[in-house]
């Protein structure tokens, strides 16, 4: 009997033991926050219990994109892209990012028109003269070569002739001095060509070529002249290059002389050329000796002294400020390479001009987001300026951007931020970030405007809380330590059943 009661008991304890760890999970109905809650923590509205009661966020509703083309004015072409889209919205931190970005989309111009250029330059025996050891005609040959490669690297199809000018004294059949005075006194060197080699190999032909003691600038126009083509597309230049005044026109056999029917005539042909659409560089070298005499030249009206070389030379090209014809520089031999091959080079290389110029973009808000949201800027923008804050006038920001040139891509980010006390009104409205945005712009001279009002958009939501605050009044019962007690009583009766029915049958026997 001892054995069966110590067997009982030991069978009760192991029983007792493997039912303890059935207890079941305490159901935790604090205010222990969630892994999200310590995140989300600023966006939450508590009540005074600490339990959380709402929630407010920032929703997507449309990622509309404002585009706007900047059309070329008077035709459909596309010379510029605007863009404002939403590049970021955090709906928790109640917050959009939006990005205004604005392309110009040309290339870099090309020459507007195909060339024709004559150099029109003196070959009279005064070229031989030298400056600072150099001779004049060396100077110009010089300059007139490095000017060739210029255009070569620039233009696709550079048309160049050269044209010298010069008159030979002779003797008529009554041995009395005579002067030509007709075109002859000039030389076509080389008619237009666009070979490069051609070209230079012409200049050195120049430079060794028959000279002439007198000076006839109006031979050398005309000639120049006569051997443009008739092409209307081409922009057609003549640079003029004398080391002094001429003293012989064309259709006079007057004795030799500077001023009077030779400065009036040739004055005429610098002006009916440049009429004629012809543009004109005229280039006078010996600036170190203009206010010298001329005793050749007759008497100045006013002093009764010889006139100057200055005084001739402005006779005929006018001044430098105010030239007769074109454009007229009065320089020295060293100066001759700048002036050429800076100055009337980049005249001449003038290139179609893409640039967009004085844009002005407005952009404006609807009054709701001004009164329920926070506005700054992200970051200043990479070209042009933006006002400090919104306009309240008109609810508006102003980018301006002086110039954009070919290629370049302007942008400017702003963020808007849900305020802390909004209007509840606006909760589940679907509010547009701005009303419209405004552009004008400059392009080629020409004043235009494009606007969009296309508009990304967004939602406020608000949420009340499913968390039940409310306690019982009696607390729950729990279903492991009760459980594991009524399991006890239960194993203990069968056991105790057991044993009374075993010493039962041992009194039987």
């Amino acid at each position: 009997m001892k054995k069966i009661l110590l067997f009982t008991t030991l069978l009760f304890t192991i029983i007792l033991l493997c039912a303890s760890p059935v207890f079941a999970l305490t159901i935790n109905t604090g205010n222990a926050e969630n892994s999200d809650n310590s995140e989300n923590a600023e966006n939450n509205e508590q009540s005074s219990n600490g339990i959380v009661s709402s929630i407010t966020t920032l929703e997507l509703v449309e990622r509309n994109i404002c585009e706007i083309d900047l059309l070329e004015p008077s035709t459909d072409n596309v010379i510029g892209e605007f863009t404002k889209e939403l590049t970021d919205l955090n709906s928790r931190q109640k917050e959009a990012t939006l990005t205004l970005t604005l392309k110009n989309i040309m290339e870099e111009g090309q020459s507007v028109k195909p060339v024709e250029i004559y150099l029109v330059l003196d070959n009279s025996t005064s070229m031989e003269a030298t400056y600072d050891g150099k001779s004049k005609i060396d100077y110009v040959c010089d300059t007139a070569s490095e000017f060739v490669d210029y255009l070569f690297n620039h233009f696709e199809n550079p048309q160049i002739g050269i044209v010298s000018f010069s008159c030979a004294e002779t003797e008529s059949q009554s041995s009395q001095e005579f002067h030509d005075g007709t075109e002859s006194d000039a030389k076509l060197v080389l008619g237009l060509s666009n070979s490069k080699e051609e070209i230079k190999t012409k200049i050195e032909e120049y430079k060794n070529g028959e000279q002439g003691i007198h000076t006839n600038i109006e031979a050398g126009l005309s000639v120049a002249e006569d051997n443009f083509t008739d092409n209307t597309e081409s922009e057609k230049y003549i640079i003029l290059l004398s080391d002094g005044v001429p003293n012989l026109c064309l259709n006079t056999e007057t004795t030799l002389q500077y001023s009077g029917i030779i400065a009036s005539s040739t004055k005429a042909k610098l002006q009916d050329l440049n009429s004629k659409g012809y543009h004109i560089y005229s280039i006078l070298m010996g600036l170190n000796e203009a206010e010298l005499e001329n005793p050749s030249a007759p008497a100045n009206e006013t002093t009764g002294k010889k006139m100057t070389y200055r005084e001739l030379a402005e006779e005929i090209f006018g001044t430098t400020e105010n030239p007769t014809a074109g454009s007229f520089y009065y320089i020295n031999y060293d100066n001759l390479n700048k002036t050429i091959n800076t100055d009337i080079f980049n005249q001449i290389a003038q290139k179609e001009d893409t640039t967009l110029k004085n844009i002005v973009i407005k952009d404006y808000f609807p009054q709701e987001i001004i009164d329920n949201f926070n506005f700054e800027y992200v970051a200043s923008p990479n070209i042009g300026e933006v006002s400090q804050e919104v306009d309240t006038s008109d609810n508006s920001i102003t980018w301006n951007i002086e110039l954009l040139n070919a290629g370049e891509v302007a942008t400017l980010s702003y963020k808007l931020k849900l305020k802390d006390n909004y209007d509840k009104e606006i909760v589940d409205k679907i509010l547009p970030t701005n009303t419209n945005v405004d552009i004008d712009y400059n392009y080629n001279n020409t004043d235009d405007n494009s606007n969009s009002t296309v508009s990304p958009t967004v939602k406020v939501q608000y949420f009340e809380s499913s968390v039940d605050d409310t306690v019982a009044k009696k607390p729950i019962p729990q279903t492991g330590l009760y459980g594991t007690i009524l399991f006890a009583i239960v194993v203990i009766g069968i056991v105790s059943f057991a044993i009374t029915k075993v010493v039962q049958i041992k009194k039987l026997k």
